[in-house]
């Protein structure tokens, strides 16, 4: 096949292929973390009383997990993850014990409407800054 007539056909057929995804919207459009509390690199004064994540679609709790950890140490034990029932958006787990100073990660993971899982990470500080 000439490189004329190759060039051509590869880019109708990318068309072709992707006009349709684009058109029903189901390109670029992914699960992602909205907001937190705590927020990623806050420093709370406090020791939270809950970790929440609010996601961009609702979730269901099949397959979600949030871990708290000191940096560099073991998971902190949470409450049990629940939906908030007003915002079936947000994911909740309540701290059990007081937090002391230091720093904190919070990972979380769950699986969006079309079966792809989706995770990520933040960090925050209890106490003074840094």
């Amino acid at each position: 096949m000439s490189r004329s007539l190759f060039r051509p056909t590869v880019v109708v057929a990318a068309l072709a292929l992707g006009i349709p995804a684009l058109a029903s919207g189901t390109v670029m459009r992914h699960l992602k973390l909205v907001r937190s509390f705590p927020a990623a690199d806050t420093v709370l004064t406090a020791s939270p009383e809950k970790i929440t994540i609010e996601l961009s679609e609702a979730v269901e709790l099949t397959g979600a997990k949030l871990t708290l950890a000191k940096q560099g140490g073991a998971p902190i034990v949470l409450g049990a993850l629940r939906r908030e029932p007003t915002a079936p958006k947000v994911l909740r787990a309540d701290v059990t014990t007081a937090l002391s100073a230091g720093g904190y990660v919070v990972s979380w993971r769950t699986m969006s409407k079309d079966g792809h899982v989706v995770k990520g990470t933040f960090g925050f500080r209890v106490g003074a800054a840094k």
